[in-house]
């Protein structure tokens, strides 16, 4: 079950036990806060959906004491609506709340106003408090996020989306298509933000593990893993400098020079498909030193770009050796002389 799916199945039960507690436990006859207030919850982004659902409540209390406060000076006239939710989204943001809190907020405030009279609207805090503590029992207790495979989904994905950039650059290279080579340059620019949803997946990671009691085992293997997925940021820079010297190259150059461009495309793909996989980091490294050892010995092309691409090329196998673990002496040697044969370590013990 991929992770959109089981998302779908826990905000379902949240909802339904959020339901029931609300109507047989505390006896409302409408609790719709809190089904809403426990798929909101569920909904967020892993590692943040603890802190959304007190986020979450925080919005509830606001928005009730503002509509409250409003019907009290002003009764149940037209004004009350749009002056409850002036003073709830105000008050949210005189308290340096996130947007997520300054929308519940208003939310709740209309909620207030609407269904004013007498305890209606602190019914609805009471379903917010059942919403969300019933969100907060399946993400810490229940069924706790993996922080480790989370990250590992995020370096894959990041992986793969280099390996496609590097495809396209080949693509455009091996083709000489100037309008490939616009859609190559593009892409490089695209890519940045996969770097961002990976720095996202180690904050999350990093908080899963410490907040999670049944996941703060995995506290030291999680930094470990966070720790290595920062060193795709060079390799980022350096696929990047790659793509724009490759395609910087005049025609005869670019054509000789795909091969490599590709053979490293291939090389990331073959690790994107299992990044922890010592197997398939160490076919990963072969692959990429085969690709640039003709370099070694290539004479220097008149080109001015040519040089940075020999060089940018080797930067990608040389950073790509980093994050697989290999001996930074032995990497760097193996570049260098284009011979030798690195060995990629076994991955650390599972805590």
């Amino acid at each position: 079950m991929d992770a959109n799916a089981w998302t779908v199945v826990q905000a379902t039960l949240a909802v339904t036990v959020a339901w029931i507690v609300a109507v047989r436990v505390f006896g409302h006859p409408r609790p719709f806060f809190a089904p809403i207030s426990a798929v909101v919850a569920l909904t967020a982004a892993r590692g943040e959906r603890g802190t959304t659902a007190v986020r979450l409540l925080f919005g509830v209390v606001v928005g009730i004491l503002a509509g409250d406060l409003v019907i009290l000076v002003l009764g149940q006239s037209l004004w009350a609506l749009p002056v409850s939710v002036f003073v709830a989204m105000m008050a949210a943001a005189a308290l340096r709340a996130v947007r997520i809190i300054m929308v519940q907020s208003a939310a709740s405030a209309i909620l207030t106003v609407v269904f004013a009279g007498g305890a209606a609207g602190w019914q609805r805090l009471v379903d917010a408090l059942v919403g969300a503590g019933v969100a907060i029992l399946i993400v810490q207790f229940l069924f706790p996020p993996d922080p480790v495979r989370l990250l590992r989904r995020a370096v894959s994905a990041t992986l793969a989306e280099l390996a496609d950039g590097l495809d396209a650059a080949a693509l455009a290279l091996e083709n000489d298509d100037e309008d490939a080579v616009r859609q190559a340059r593009d892409r490089l620019w695209e890519e940045s933000g996969r770097l961002a949803e990976l720095a996202q997946a180690r904050t999350f990671s990093r908080r899963i593990a410490q907040r999670v009691p049944a996941r703060r085992p995995l506290i030291g293997r999680v930094r470990s893993a966070s720790e290595n997925a920062s060193l795709l940021n060079l390799l980022y820079v350096s696929c990047m400098l790659l793509t724009r010297a490759a395609l910087s190259l005049a025609a005869p150059e670019r054509e000789r020079f795909a091969p490599v461009v590709r053979g490293l495309a291939e090389a990331l793909h073959e690790l994107a498909a299992h990044p922890d996989s010592r197997e398939a980091r160490q076919a990963s490294v072969d692959r990429a030193l085969d690709t640039v050892r003709p370099l070694a010995g290539e004479a220097p092309a008149p080109h001015p770009f040519h040089a940075t691409a020999v060089m940018a090329a080797r930067m990608v196998v040389l950073d790509l050796m980093m994050f697989t673990g290999v001996d930074p002496d032995q990497a760097l040697s193996a570049v260098r002389t284009g011979k030798g044969e690195p060995a990629v370590p076994p991955p650390p013990p599972r805590d």
